[in-house]
């Protein structure tokens, strides 16, 4: 933050800070007593040892955002006469000490448009993540949430599979199964939650698609079996087995949660699978939602399909050009692909991938951070770990409090047995260094934000954006160098392009095109359908089999997920090139590092906001 922005704040609108950040913290309060997983990032006290979900939770959340949302609105900016740029002059300066350009609300007489812009940001950022999830519970998307991933499942799966790591207590030296036990008598309730809301949207005529309702049927499954085998006293892992009585009442509450599991899969199945459509996605209305949502923005769909069609041609471009520079006249992009993974010895196997992946981040940190962007001193750099098989990859935060550094958990899938290099360096940067854990981790440490927006406030749009920008900032710094790993930065593009193509044709039911519908293996259907899905990815990416059939079912069932990325990246370089603009027009050069410690500061926030921030 600026030091005369500091000021500013410290005399007229210190007290309008301090009350946005009471509230911020108010939320943060409402959602950690809701999700114990919440509850954990935060530090705050949790009510439930599983999520809450359930139609009087979600009824609960929404009274309290919009009573919270009505504080918001009424806090008032200081008075004409003692807020800063009452005589017209323009406040907030720039990381750089040049006077910031006045916003258009300004010019419309907003006072809010003058205020500093930690006050400003976290005012508009709060209401847009109050306005979004009102917007979401009141039309019943909320409670028909249903996928593999992130839907309200999932989140009670994580918990219930947990075996307790660390004792309940210092000087302790046996694991908490009473914290266990207590979890798997809570999983009944949390699981009929979840079935309530389900059924209450489904009243509305608010469905998920008929897909998902079946690959998550088969989930309840998996946990049943589950639950089922622990309370046989199958408790997995080398821990110290419970004894006595502790032992017993694990067992008849893993009972319990398993017979709630089978339940919820027999109403999966029947009644609620009897409600929905076949037909793929949420429809455009509900797609809508979930846009604002996930992006913090709207848009035309149709304009940006078309859009996307002209990128990806490009792309596709791209890898030709590259392959014929590499392989001579004629070549192809699926030549070169090939002709990469011809010498196994230039791969490496999944166990020798964690290790390559530091040296990766730990050579971009040298190259990036004090150059292009500055981090907080505890920040630290980020560890490479490889997570149980399945396929994916994702970055966590850092955990002061558990002494756990950020880190990039890497997922592939059974079979894969060689990793190649050029496929997975740009992976490696977009989740460490500059990605995620220079902008995502970042932020969870930055005492200048608040706890809400440190660690609940994120959007999706703005994360990914940026993980994808550092991308692009990697090969104009020099980390993708090589014709191979350009290669893998194309790959890994043309993959996030036809991802855009994916969501909104599934999910705002956009006609399949003519070079998708064309594909071997399309399903023939004006209609995107899961085949037509299927072939599209595999076209238009280097990774296995196994990992497509994971990315198909994380895009049929995440709305607008798949948009985060490119049309996330696309405000970060837009806003760039305004920058740089302004810059020169001034007779100066973008200091690139300012720009980018301006724009990480502000937190995640929606695309809309992003946008107005950075210009």
């Amino acid at each position: 933050m600026h030091a005369r922005e500091i000021r500013e704040i410290g005399d007229a609108w210190g007290p309008v800070r301090t009350r946005l950040i009471d509230l911020a913290d108010d939320y943060a309060r409402l959602l950690a007593a809701q999700d114990p997983v919440a509850a954990e990032a935060t530090g705050l006290p949790s009510r439930v040892l599983l999520s809450e979900t359930g139609p009087e939770a979600l009824a609960e959340r929404s009274i309290v955002e919009r009573r919270l949302r009505r504080l918001v609105h009424d806090v008032e900016p200081p008075g004409p006469a003692s807020a800063p740029g009452a005589r017209g002059d323009d406040v907030g300066d720039d990381d750089e000490g040049n006077a910031a350009p006045r916003t258009s609300g300004s010019r419309d007489g907003d006072p809010w448009a003058t205020a500093p812009r930690a006050v400003r940001v976290l005012r508009a950022h709060l209401l847009d993540r109050l306005e979004t999830s009102i917007e979401l519970i009141d039309s019943g998307d909320q409670g028909a949430e249903l996928n593999i991933l992130t839907s309200p499942l999932q989140r009670v799966r994580r918990l219930l599979a947990a075996l307790p790591t660390e004792p309940p207590g210092p000087g302790s030296a046996r694991p908490d199964w009473a914290g266990l036990a207590a979890r798997y008598r809570a999983a009944p309730r949390a699981l009929a939650g979840i079935r309530d809301s389900l059924a209450a949207s489904a009243a509305r005529g608010v469905t998920p698609p008929r897909g998902q309702v079946e690959a998550v049927a088969r989930q309840t499954d998996e946990l049943a079996r589950l639950m089922t085998s622990r309370a046989r006293g199958d408790l997995g892992g080398d821990l110290a087995a419970p004894e006595g009585a502790l032992a017993r009442d694990l067992q008849v509450a893993a009972d319990d949660a398993a017979r709630a599991a089978a339940d919820l899969g027999v109403y999966l199945r029947g009644e609620l699978a009897r409600l929905t459509s076949p037909r793929e996605g949420v429809g455009p209305q509900r797609h809508a939602r979930w846009v604002r949502r996930m992006l913090g923005t709207s848009f035309d769909a149709a304009e940006v399909y078309q859009w996307a069609r002209q990128e990806l041609a490009d792309v596709v471009a791209a890898q030709d050009a590259l392959a014929t520079e590499v392989l001579g006249p004629g070549a192809r992009a699926a030549d070169l692909d090939a002709h990469l993974r011809t010498d196994p010895t230039t791969g490496m196997s999944p166990e020798d991938f964690p290790r390559w992946a530091k040296d990766v981040a730990d050579e971009a940190w040298d190259a990036v951070v004090g150059r292009l962007l500055d981090v907080p001193d505890a920040l630290g750099r980020p560890e490479v770990l490889l997570d149980a098989p399945g396929g994916g990859v994702h970055y966590e935060e850092p955990d002061p409090g558990r002494g756990l550094p950020g880190r990039v958990l890497r997922s592939f899938a059974v079979g894969d047995e060689t990793v190649w290099p050029w496929a997975e360096r740009t992976t490696v940067l977009h989740e460490s260094v500059p990605g995620h854990h220079a902008h995502s981790g970042a932020q969870s440490l930055d005492a200048s934000l608040s706890l809400w927006q440190r660690h609940l406030g994120k959007v999706p749009g703005c994360n990914e954006g940026w993980a994808l920008y550092a991308e692009r900032l990697a090969l104009e710094t020099g980390l993708l160098s090589g014709p191979a790993d350009r290669f893998g930065w194309l790959a890994a593009r043309r993959w996030r392009i036809v991802r855009i193509l994916v969501d909104l044709g599934v999910h705002s039911w956009l006609p399949v095109p003519d070079e998708i519908a064309s594909l071997p293996g399309a399903g023939g259907s004006a209609q995107w359908d899961r085949t037509t899905v299927e072939a599209a990815l595999r076209a238009h990416t280097v990774l296995g089999e196994g990992f497509i059939r994971f990315e198909v079912d994380k895009q049929l069932g995440w709305p607008a997920q798949g948009l985060s990325y490119v049309l996330g990246e696309r405000v970060w370089l837009e806003g760039r090139v305004r920058a740089r603009r302004r810059a020169r027009a001034a007779g100066e050069e973008l200091d690139l590092r300012a720009f980018h410690n301006r724009g990480i500061g502000l937190g995640s926030v929606g695309l809309d906001l992003l946008a107005a921030e950075l210009a």
